[in-house]
């Protein structure tokens, strides 16, 4: 089918997916892009396509008349009228055929044509197809009316000669001409007629047909070759009566066959590796291609069965291909052979079966794309080298197309955090706010016309989850045109996470700042905790208890933050260290996302986490064997912010009632997230447990 559309927006990655021709051109006839097919058939590389007219690439140059058709209809479409013809064209291999050509113009919002896309299709086949029908029609019609042969019978006692028209057509040239016996061997060439005169009377003397040919000359000096089929036929007495035959005219056949044996000279001297065979008795044909490439000599393939000779190793098994062939398909594909001096080669096949004398022959081409096969390994091999590479050194790479606004990531840090088909947007706003608006800055510098082009930033990429990531980057941007029409069209960068470096030398900054600081806000909330619990206990003993509890929270929090050196803790880790002797026993179920948590957050909702466990295991849920949490979150965005939701819900406890008055644990709960954290938490005591609602910013 022709691929054209008002909409059509044409790529490389699409089009060189398409099975037939196709090419985008400027409405001047200039090629803007083609697709591999085309390249393929017509031989041609890209880059010698590209920009030129249409008219004047080699594919269609062979003939004036096909590349004035073209000119014709590129200046018809850029008028905005499609067109579609049949052309002859020439392919890389010299071969002629016929192209199904459809040339439409694409306009853009405005209506006017921004650019022409060509297609087409080999219809070589096709028309072959419908020509040997109509010439089959043909014969068919002669047939019915003079059997499009001449026939001829010869009354041997009166020795007279009769002639239908279409024999007296083939010698003469005139259906309606008079033939005589004498005219006729005036004819017929005079190195075949004593033969022909004596297969003659050897058929009337033995009684036998006889299948014959010989040449004429007609006046005109015309050399034709023609057969005759006759046989005599007797009277009751077994005397014979007449000789009655059929004429036909072979000589294009004649001919063909020649062309055919010169084919054959060819092939046999061709380097690519050509054979046939028979499914039943083996190779019947190998030319010097297939000696060079499998080592075999013609004398020692002949006979053999070729995928039991070079141990052939299909894709499929060998019964497939065989079973394929039988029922008239062809089959292409990639093959490993063994050769005589048990070498293995890859080649390219394609096998063809065809009926001959009512007997199938496969005709094999191979091509052997060993070296290729090797090349390709070898450049996988660079680039699984240069992914762990650049995977190891946390390198990665970009390229902004700014025609399309498209970003293409390749193992970057962006690819963490954005969609597989990112736009720039994308990328700026996987920024960090505090770092957005510099980047940004830069960035139009680096696309300024007047300037160089190139970037340098070191900035931070904000993660869903809630991580920061450090990201230093380098880019270059490529301009085209020049003075005012000067435009960014490419940037083409690495990306290198930085983050470890950033952190490390960070935390060497700030580590004395940072352990003094934390020092006095631990003394802070131990007296703090230390106060409130001692006002809410009832005896000291309830008080070591409690305040036991809490510190031991605290120290949790602390350890899990310490392993990351204070950069933040997961969730789920927090959730198994401050509820770890419920989770072990099965009681508690949580689940959610995995959430990076911002060291104060991680340190008051582990702080949160304890008090509500804690009462769970003195009057909820956890009290009782039957009893159960379910500890379930999700994070959203609100107003551009990342917000922690979850639920702690009681089941299976002991009947819960709001209490008279709220005691430390709960108001330790609610003012931990609401002043500490800017969130809320919203304990609910529901009959059949208590609910805790909590919500908190993640940055």
């Amino acid at each position: 089918m022709h691929l054209a559309s008002q909409s059509l927006v044409l790529s490389r990655d699409v089009i060189d997916h398409i099975s037939a021709f196709v090419g985008v051109l400027d409405p001047d006839g200039t090629v803007m892009e083609v697709n591999e097919t085309a390249l393929k058939v017509s031989g041609a590389c890209r880059g010698d396509v590209l920009g030129r007219k249409m008219w004047d690439i080699p594919f269609f140059t062979y003939d004036s008349a096909v590349a004035g058709r073209i000119q014709e209809a590129v200046e018809e479409g850029a008028r905005g009228t499609s067109a579609r013809f049949d052309v002859s064209a020439r392919t890389a291999t010299g071969e002629i055929v016929i192209v199904d050509v459809m040339i439409r113009p694409v306009r853009d919002q405005n209506g006017r044509i921004k650019l022409l896309v060509l297609s087409g299709i080999d219809i070589t086949e096709r028309k072959r197809v419908e020509d040997e029908l109509r010439r089959s029609l043909d014969l068919l019609e002669r047939a019915q009316r003079v059997g499009r042969l001449g026939h001829w019978s010869y009354n041997i006692p009166a020795a007279q000669l009769s002639w239908s028209a279409e024999a007296r057509r083939m010698f003469l040239g005139d259906e309606n001409a008079e033939l005589t016996t004498e005219r006729m061997l005036q004819l017929v060439h005079p190195d075949d007629l004593e033969r022909l005169r004596a297969e003659s009377r050897e058929a009337i003397e033995t009684g036998k047909r006889f299948v014959s040919s010989y040449r004429i000359r007609r006046e005109n000096g015309e050399e034709r070759i023609f057969e005759m089929e006759a046989e005599p036929d007797y009277g009751p007495d077994g005397q014979p009566l007449r000789m009655f035959g059929i004429t036909r005219d072979v000589t294009e056949a004649r001919l063909h066959e020649r062309e055919i044996l010169e084919q054959q000279r060819i092939i046999d001297q061709s380097l690519e590796p050509i054979f046939s065979w028979q499914i039943e008795d083996g190779v019947t044909h190998w030319n010097r291609g297939c000696e060079q490439l499998y080592g075999y000599s013609k004398k020692e393939a002949l006979g053999e069965a070729p995928y039991k000779l070079l141990a052939s190793k299909f894709p499929l098994p060998t019964s497939e291909v065989i079973a394929l062939l039988r029922s008239g398909e062809s089959w292409t594909g990639e093959v490993v052979q063994t050769t005589r001096d048990g070498r293995q080669v890859i080649v390219e096949v394609r096998i063809d079966p065809a009926q001959v004398n009512d007997r199938m022959l496969v005709l094999e081409a191979h091509r052997d794309i060993t070296g290729r096969k090797e090349a390709e390994k070898q450049l996988k091999l660079s680039e699984e080298r240069l992914a762990i590479a650049t995977q190891l050194a946390g390198v990665g790479f970009f390229d902004f197309d700014q025609i399309t606004g498209t970003v293409n990531l390749s193992r970057d840090p962006w690819s963490e955090v954005c969609p597989e088909k990112a736009t720039i947007e994308d990328a700026i706003m996987a920024v960090h706010p505090a770092d957005r608006e510099a980047f940004r800055a830069a960035m139009a510098k680096a696309h300024d016309p007047t300037g160089n082009g190139e970037f340098e930033q070191v900035f931070r990429l904000l993660k869903d989850t809630g991580e920061i990531r450090w990201i230093s980057v380098k880019s270059q941007t490529f301009f085209e045109g020049e003075g005012k029409d000067r435009r960014p069209v490419r940037t083409i960068g690495a990306a290198i996470d930085i983050t470890e470096r950033h952190n490390w030398e960070e935390q060497q900054r700030l580590l004395m700042g940072e352990l003094n600081h934390r020092v006095r806000n631990t003394l802070s909330v131990v007296q703090a905790i230390a106060t409130q619990t001692l006002r809410s206990a009832k005896d000291p003993e309830t008080f070591v208890q409690d305040f036991k509890g809490r510190i031991q929270a605290i120290a949790n929090a602390y350890k899990l933050l310490n392993e990351t050196t204070w950069q933040g803790a997961h969730l789920t880790d927090l959730i198994r260290e401050q509820l770890s002797s419920a989770c072990g026993a099965g009681q508690i179920a949580f689940d959610g996302p995995e959430v990076w948590l911002p060291p104060q957050v991680a340190l008051n909702l582990g702080l949160v986490l304890h008090e509500l466990g804690t009462n769970a295991q003195k009057h909820g849920a956890l009290s009782v064997p039957t009893g159960r949490v379910e500890l379930s979150w999700v994070v959203q965005k609100e107003d551009k912010k990342s917000m922690l939701k979850m639920s702690w819900r009681e089941l299976g406890g002991p009947p819960v009632y709001p209490p008279e008055a709220r005691g430390f644990g709960m108001s330790l709960i609610e003012r931990t997230i609401g002043g500490a954290v800017e969130g809320e938490a919203n304990v609910r005591f529901e009959p059949e447990g208590l609910h805790c609602l909590i919500e908190l910013p993640l940055r």
